[in-house]
């Protein structure tokens, strides 16, 4: 087991450092804040301060975590070999992460999160630099409780190394950023979604009922479709044309406060994307979730935050979906959410249990 560092790595969006340190000013005070750049921050713990080596922070904004090693800045061999003779228990990592920090708010210019093609060459090129007991996979997704070695690009020569235990779902993944195949879809709702659905645990079956309010253009109507769900598409915009006669849906060409209960009635999962304010938005599905001819599984939510004041409102979020009967409430930025957050609730832990078992 490596020993634990004197310092903590944690990664985000760009734009989200701000909400991430208020974060961890509120759960970890005694926290000195230590260095940061656009989407990765770094803190120093006090020496009389005692962090388990799988400790938890929990937090909407941060992506990942980790121990922090070391740095080095215009790399070289040495630099690298030095940290891993610091740390040889690292050797014994069966993965190596290796990302860069994101460049850009995801969506913006055509950026989008994951892995790149130079963090993949970097990956390479330190699994033979390192000395490992077993050649590490490289970038991918890692089992629940491996050791992983962390290379944080934050500049193309500056790089920061850590590692951590993956005791959370995102920290299976490099960066906290899912491994996607990228093949065009209708809209970036589809990648939100699949996100969502894999961070939560949550899986659409085949023939499960589902509903989008909020559907247009219909990137995430996509999604369950493929996965073999009979979906409900809520939006008084129309939905793309691909979609044009696709097989298990229904197209309701309303608002979402327009559409009868009855509608709802067999539905299982419901998704909610509408340009709207939070309180909006919970208002709606208030009204649809807690009808006596409703009783869905679970919901996920996409809330807007126009104006980052309301990170503040969080909690009272959650609370407000679990007064629903959905015990299980959680929120998180996720790598493919814009200035926005996703809510999910389920009614029954027990759904995410299999999910992850499974």
């Amino acid at each position: 087991m490596p020993a634990t560092s004197s310092f903590i790595f944690l990664t985000c969006q760009v734009g989200s450092e701000a909400l991430c340190k208020k974060e961890v000013a509120d759960s970890h005070p005694d926290w000195k804040f230590a260095f940061s750049r656009p989407g990765f921050i770094t803190y120093k713990l006090p020496e009389e301060h005692r962090v388990s080596t799988r400790f938890t922070l929990r937090s909407t904004f941060a992506r990942t975590y980790g121990w922090s090693i070391g740095n080095i800045k215009y790399v070289e061999p040495s630099g690298i070999e030095d940290i891993l003779k610091a740390n040889p228990e690292l050797a014994e990592a069966g993965h190596l992460h290796v990302w860069q920090r994101d460049k850009s708010v995801p969506g913006r210019n055509g950026f989008e999160p994951g892995q790149s093609k130079v963090a993949a060459e970097v990956g390479n090129l330190l699994a033979k630099k390192f000395s490992f007991a077993s050649p590490p996979q490289i970038n991918r997704r890692a089992q629940p409780e491996d050791l992983v070695l962390d290379v944080a690009m934050v500049e193309p020569d500056w790089w920061w190394f850590g590692w951590h235990y993956a005791t959370t779902r995102p920290q299976q993944w490099p960066g906290g950023v899912p491994i996607f195949d990228f093949t065009p879809k209708i809209s970036r709702a589809y990648y939100k979604l699949k996100e969502a659905l894999l961070w939560a645990g949550i899986q659409v079956k085949p023939g499960d009922q589902c509903a989008e309010i909020g559907a247009s253009p219909g990137g995430a109507v996509q999604l369950m479709l493929e996965l073999g769900g009979k979906v409900i598409a809520i939006d008084p915009a129309e939905l793309d044309e691909e979609l044009d006669d696709a097989e298990g849906l229904t197209y309701i060409r309303k608002r979402g406060r327009e559409v009868r209960k009855r509608d709802f009635r067999n539905v299982r999962w419901l998704v909610a994307d509408m340009s709207a304010a939070p309180k909006f938005t919970l208002d709606t599905l208030e009204d649809i979730v807690t009808n006596d001819q409703v009783d869905v599984s679970g919901v996920v939510i996409t809330l807007k935050l126009s104006d980052k004041a309301l990170a503040n409102e969080l909690n009272r979020y959650r609370q407000r979906v679990r007064g629903w009967g959905l015990d299980v409430v959680k929120t998180r930025q996720l790598a493919f959410n814009r200035q926005e957050i996703c809510l999910v609730g389920v009614k029954d832990k027990f759904l995410l249990r299999a999910s992850k078992k499974k």
